[in-house]
This record gives C-alpha cells, structure tokens and sequence, in this order.
C-alpha cells in the first residue's frame, strides 16, 4: 500500500513538473506587471520556507541591520529606528527620510517631508490645506531640492522636523514665507510660522521589514523571473520603512490672518537604506486615511521593476490599536491611472485580519510635485476624502509615476 502511495506521488510530482515545463509564461501586462508563471506555486513555497526562516532568525539575533527586510529587522530597539540615520559615504544613492500627513474631515489637509542624501541635498515638501484660507506651500515647490544648513538633521528651507520621543511624539515646525494659493485662485507670499506637535494614536507601529503578510509578499517575489541579478538587487535596493498612525496638532501664524488651529490624523514614515533612485519606480498609489470610528488604514500597490512589478501592501490599524495585515487586494495598477492621469472617483476591495473591506476614494483637491534627479518621478499628492464599508473617512492618496514620455501629460 506505501508503495503505491510513494509510486502514485511521484507520478504526480513527474507530470506537474512535466505540465509546467511545457507551459508557456503568459506575457508581462503592459509589457510591466508579471503575471503569474508556471513555476508560480513552486516559487511561492520556496520564498515562503524563506521568509519564515528570516524572521524566526530576526527574533533570536541581535546582529541586525547588514541583512534586514523580507523577515529581518533593521534594528535592536525603537532609539535606534526613530532617530537620525547615518547616510554611509561608500553609498552615494543612500537615504533617510521622513514624512507626516493627516486629514481632518473638515477640508484641512496637512503634508511634511524631508529626505537627506549626500553633500546635505534634503528632498522637501510641505503642504498646508486651510478649508477656509487656501492652500499653503514651500515656495520652491514643485522642485524638492533644498540643500540644508544644518548636518545630521530632518530640515531645510525653514522647515524641521525633530524626533522627540521614539515612537510616540515628533515635532514640525517652520519660519519663513509660504507660498499661499487661496481659494479664489489668488496667490501671493506670506510670513509664516507654526509648531505642530505629532502624537501617536497607539504605540503599535508597522514595519516593513518584518510586517508585511507573508502571503503577499511570497505572491509578488513568485511572480518575478529569478535570476542572480534579480536576488542582488533584493538585497541592495532594499530600504527600511515603517508607519505609525498619529494627530499633528498645533497653530499656524499667517501674516494678514488671523490664527489657524489644525489637528489632523494621518500616518507618518521613517524610511532609510543604501540606495534610493527614484528612476527605478515605475509606478505606484497609495491610500493613508482615518475613519470617523478610530480606524486608520494604509492600502496600496507598488511597482518596483528592479524587484517586484506587483507588491500589495497595506494594513488596518483598530481603534484599539490592534493592526490587522492586508492578505489581498483587487487594487491593479493598470486598471488605473495608466495613462497618466491618477482617477478622482475609484473603489477597491481588499482583506485584513478575515475581514473584507469596500474602500472608496474621492479625490477633492491635489499638488503634484517632482523628486529625484532631473525630475525622475511625478508624484500627485491628493487631498481626499474616503468611506470604508460606509463609514466616513479622510487623507491622502499619493500616486507616483515615473516621469517618462508615457507619462508626460497636461496636468
């Protein structure tokens, strides 16, 4: 009887192997987005054996940082990620940066960023959506090169961004003139000064390196044709990424204004590594927003042609704190914002802790900006509204494009 199980178990391993052999790849969609090959579930339980094995050895070693992410952590402790990062010199692509938003519900909108890279360049940008006053930003913008004054710092052009204590409090300010575009379409500078405090909603954070839901990030290394160069770049494009969901709160002094009071929710993003080159995107959208009950969600897709032309990602943050991790989505890049032109109106399912969510997007306002060197991506920053399952929700959706001819359109 064994023996003819073991025959008949082999007979089955022989004609898979057989059938996938003789399969023919479907072609990538676009010509980008790979989809799933003949070795798929084959390559799918093999990075999974992976991915586990990493993150059983991140949880019993303390040599960490040389060999993070896909299941590894970067660090020991949360002093060592929440701060200022060392950039090293034999890396010249490398990166540190920051970023906040928030929405209220209100129509106030608030969006703080700073990258430092090498010879004190710190990629910048801040926004400031008032309901009743306009739209306040960082005159150079759309460019985001600013040169720093202050090394081994989250600041330029008047605007800094300090850790205070890890993983619970940050503080932004800012002195200097904004360029305020209002309501009617008038625009003119204006003296401007605030200190905004950011707090955190719950001391539950998402990392990146270790957080991601093993289903999805099995599904989009499986989908990708395996090669050396393709598990190097892995290892070297690799950055440390993690979110936390908060409340920037605080006043805004405008000169010819009376005082504004702002208190958003919104997530905010410590993101680190050796190599940053924003050519190497193609595309993605992500979506960070807070619901009128105390949830707060992050969902999206990136396309990453170096790595993964299709990596889901996302996570539900309870009102009680506990995070539930996205396990699947319907959101395809190319059924929107292909051509260029991310949508105003679109609606997505996706899942997280065996719960499906209908999540629905309206975009009522947005600033585009252009980062990297010669403008190599396009980012739409959207100021919008949301409902999840029908509850009322706002934030912001960023969409990325890589800024090539395809995409260079009258925006």
């Amino acid at each position: 009887m064994v023996t003819f199980f073991v025959i008949g178990l082999f007979t089955i391993i022989i004609l898979y192997l057989m059938k996938c052999t003789l399969t023919p790849d479907k072609p990538p969609i676009n010509g980008v987005y790979m989809q799933k090959g003949k070795w798929y579930t084959i390559k799918f339980w093999m990075f999974y054996v992976v991915f586990n094995l990493r993150n059983l050895r991140s949880k019993t070693t303390t040599e960490k940082g040389n060999d993070a992410g896909y299941g590894m952590k970067s660090r020991n402790t949360i002093d060592e990620m929440d701060k200022v990062q060392r950039l090293p010199k034999e890396h010249p692509k490398a990166v540190d940066a920051v970023y906040f938003n928030g929405g209220d519900g209100k129509g106030n909108f608030m969006v703080a960023a700073t990258a430092r890279r090498h010879e004190n360049l710190v990629q910048t940008i801040l926004y400031i959506k008032l309901a009743d006053v306009g739209l306040l930003e960082m005159p150079h913008l759309p460019d985001t090169h600013i040169y720093g004054t202050v090394d081994d710092s989250f600041s330029a052009g008047g605007l800094v961004i300090q850790p205070v204590v890890p993983m619970k409090t940050w503080r932004i300010s800012y002195s200097g003139k904004l360029r305020l575009i209002k309501n009617n379409g008038e625009e003119s500078l204006v003296s401007t000064t605030f200190d905004i405090v950011w707090t955190a909603l719950h001391e539950t954070y998402f990392d990146f390196d270790t957080d991601l839901h093993w289903a999805t990030i099995c599904d989009a290394i499986a989908r990708e044709n395996w090669t050396s160069e393709f598990f190097k770049n892995l290892k070297d494009a690799h950055q440390t990424h993690y979110e936390q969901f908060g409340e920037l709160k605080g006043s805004i002094h405008m000169e010819g204004f009376e005082q504004q009071q702002i208190a958003v929710q919104g997530v905010r993003d410590h993101s680190y590594g050796n190599i940053r080159d924003w050519a190497h995107l193609y595309r993605y959208g992500i979506q960070y927003f807070h619901t009128e009950d105390g949830t707060s969600v992050c969902i999206g897709t990136i396309c990453f042609p170096m790595t993964f032309t299709r990596l889901i990602m996302g996570y539900v943050s309870l009102p009680d704190g506990k995070i539930d991790v996205v396990t699947k989505s319907d959101f395809e890049l190319y059924e929107w914002g292909e051509d260029g032109r991310p949508p105003k109106v679109f609606n997505i399912t996706f899942s997280a802790g065996g719960k499906e969510y209908k999540m629905e997007c309206i975009r009522e306002a947005e600033s585009i900006f252009y980062i990297g060197k010669n403008k190599a991506a396009r980012i739409h920053e959207r100021f919008c509204n949301f409902t999840l399952n029908g509850t009322k929700g706002w934030g912001i959706s960023e969409w990325d494009y890589r800024n090539i001819e395809k995409f260079e359109i009258n925006t």
